[in-house]
C-alpha cells in the first residue's frame, strides 16, 4: 500500500521551543507580566538606608533628658509610621502590575517625602 503526500505529515523544521504557543504554555495570556522583579534590590537598599538613619535617632532619643523630649519622641513615632508605610509598599511593588503598581509607586515616595520632612523637623525642633 502506498501512502499519497496528502495523508503523510510534513516534519516542520521549526523547533517546538520557538513556536508561539509551546513557548507560552504556562503563562496566563490574560494575566499581566511583572517587569518590576528587577527594582526590588534598590527597593530594599533605600529602605535599608532609611531604616538605620531612624535606628541612629532612636539613640539619641534615649539619651535626651526629659525637657522637649515629648516633641522628638512624637517626630521619631512619625518617623516609624512612614517606614513602616515604605517597607509595605516596598514588599509589594515589584510583584504588582498596573495601577496598584502605580499606586504602590505613589506610596513608596510619600513615605521617602515624608521622612525627608520629619528628619528636618528633628533638626530644627529647640530644646
Amino acid at each position: 500500500m502506498s501512502s499519497s503526500p496528502a495523508l503523510v505529515p510534513r516534519e516542520s523544521k521549526e523547533t517546538a521551543a520557538s513556536s508561539p504557543d509551546a513557548a507560552n504554555l504556562f503563562r496566563n495570556p490574560s494575566y499581566p507580566q511583572r517587569a518590576h522583579l528587577g527594582e526590588r534590590p534598590q527597593l530594599e537598599e533605600t529602605l535599608r538606608s532609611w531604616e538605620q538613619k531612624i535606628n541612629n535617632l532612636a539613640g539619641k532619643l534615649t539619651a535626651l533628658g526629659n525637657p522637649g523630649r515629648a516633641t522628638y519622641e512624637r517626630l521619631f513615632h512619625q518617623m516609624q509610621g512612614a517606614r513602616d508605610q515604605m517597607a509595605e509598599a516596598v514588599r509589594r511593588m515589584p510583584l504588582e502590575t498596573g495601577a496598584l503598581y502605580e499606586e504602590d509607586r505613589e506610596r513608596f515616595e510619600a513615605a521617602v517625602a515624608a521622612l525627608g520632612r520629619l528628619f528636618q523637623s528633628w533638626d530644627d525642633v529647640k530644646t
